[in-house]
């Protein structure tokens, strides 16, 4: 077997690796919120949610033996065709006992909707309020039978700020408004600045614009809400430290091939800049990058916001292999983090402001 071809079968099973992991100091912890960033119920896909209730058994004002509600929140796309995600609500409440998981097949537990991302919250089992229930762990899994693709990966956790079995929507007065605000007095505070330490150009070998690499990028816009238009600012940077900038404007929710975002994710644009000749180690005739993503405006037909809260994940897809796995995050935080105002005013009364 040529150098080449072994070379090549080595960055094929890149594939099979995740691509790193968002982490606190002791590891991923549970929450009161995960935000799954994908679901894809079109036809011959498949996908596997899982929330798992760690809690063994240990109650609190409305839990007295540890049991919890869980609200499965879908956002996104009802009825097929088209590329333009409405993000239309559509809501489950389940109940999990102490040390209970439930996995679902989102397309039977949601069949209204396409494609798009969902969230699940801890609720007190008797009020139905939104609680601090930091007990909650998941994982998705998605089979995109279409594209003969395979991957998992772990939800995005916020942990629930009040004491544990209080009420987590404060607005008006503990009355609440529906939103679960991601702004560090509600659930944790978002990252300012996505990192991705890798991605492979698209396009094939040797700088060409067709070929097996064609990966793609999960996009969340998590302030405003569902009536505004995020635009996201990039870094990308190739394999010898230059750096290039890029934007990129979605609304609510999207999942985008690289190449379509701009040319600067691709192998013949990255082969055209002073790149390190010798890298991938292995694989010298693939070129590869990392980024940095964060948010530049979201706006409405009312109101526009400054610095808004983003999230992406990142999907490798060489030939019909791929891997997903959630992004590295800035310790940065900001408050102006929401799921999800439906009006084109956002979140007037919490936090549309970029309180870091």
């Amino acid at each position: 077997m040529s150098f080449y071809k072994i070379a090549n079968k080595a960055l094929l099973s890149l594939a099979t690796l995740a691509l790193g992991g968002s982490a606190l100091a002791g590891g991923r912890n549970a929450g009161s919120l995960l935000l799954f960033p994908e679901f894809d119920n079109r036809q011959a896909n498949l996908t596997l949610v899982t929330v798992t209730n760690t809690n063994p058994g240990v109650g609190n004002p409305g839990s007295s033996d540890g049991t919890v509600k869980v609200e499965f929140v879908y956002i996104g796309k009802f009825g097929t065709g088209g590329t333009e995600l409405n993000c239309l609500e559509f809501n489950r409440t389940e109940t999990l006992t102490a040390n209970d998981t439930l996995s679902v097949v989102t397309s039977v537990h949601n069949p209204q909707q396409e494609q798009g991302y969902l969230y699940a919250f801890a609720k007190d089992r008797t009020t139905g309020k939104p609680i601090s229930f930091n007990y909650l762990i998941g994982n998705v899994l998605t089979i995109a039978g279409i594209e003969s693709l395979e991957y998992s990966m772990n939800p995005v956790v916020f942990a629930g700020v009040p004491a544990f079995g209080a009420n987590t929507d404060l607005e008006n007065g503990g009355q609440g408004d529906g939103i679960r605000d991601l702004d560090g007095t509600e659930y944790e505070k978002v990252t300012t600045e996505i990192l991705i330490p890798r991605f492979i150009g698209s396009g094939g070998p040797n700088g060409s614009n067709t070929g097996p690499y064609n990966s793609e990028l999960i996009l969340l816009g998590l302030s405003g809400g569902a009536a505004f238009q995020t635009m996201i600012n990039f870094w990308v940077y190739n394999d010898n430290e230059e750096a290039f900038s890029a934007q990129y404007t979605f609304h609510c929710w999207q999942r985008v091939a690289l190449k379509d975002i701009n040319g600067v994710f691709t192998q013949s644009f990255l082969r055209s800049t002073g790149h390190a000749v010798n890298e991938i180690v292995g694989a010298a005739k693939v070129e590869s990058g990392w980024m940095r993503i964060y948010g530049g405006s979201a706006w409405s037909t009312a109101e526009s916001i400054a610095d808004p809260a983003i999230y992406a994940v990142l999907v490798e897809k060489i030939g019909s292999m791929g891997a997903a796995d959630l992004p590295f995050e800035s310790t940065v935080l900001q408050a102006n983090g929401d799921l999800l105002p439906r009006g084109v005013f956002g979140d007037p009364s919490g936090n549309n402001a970029d309180n870091q």
